[in-house]
């Protein structure tokens, strides 16, 4: 497992998350939680997404799962599945819209296993 934080109250753009190493890995589940702030009635923020940067981007939570009337406080949004990730590829977060009104410091968890020795996620 790896862990990770994120501040939604940063500009509308793409924000890294994990890379990969030099081998590949299996994500096999990824958990964002927002902390006790309540964001679904923020004046600008409109959804986040989480995806890889790959050629085809593979989304792991969407922008209709990541919309903005989805970000109460405390919620939690999460995706259990089987994705490849290829070795140097990253899993990001995407802000749509604009900032959150205030400080809004989100855990990001995934759950992955290495392809072969030497995978895993920084």
């Amino acid at each position: 497992m790896k862990s990770t934080t994120i501040n939604l109250q940063q500009a509308a753009a793409t924000y890294d998350l994990f890379t990969g190493t030099a081998q590949s890995v299996i994500i096999d589940s990824l958990l964002f939680r927002l902390p006790n702030v309540d964001v679904s009635n923020d004046v600008t923020i409109t959804s986040i997404s989480i995806q890889t940067n790959d050629t085809t981007s593979q989304v792991i939570i969407s922008a209709t799962n990541g919309a903005k009337a989805n970000l109460t406080a405390n919620a939690q949004i999460n995706w259990i599945g089987a994705l490849l990730l290829i070795a140097t590829k990253k899993i990001q977060l995407t802000i749509a819209g604009g900032a959150a009104d205030a400080s809004t410091v989100c855990d990001v968890i995934v759950s992955y296993r290495p392809v072969v020795a030497g995978g895993y996620l920084v």
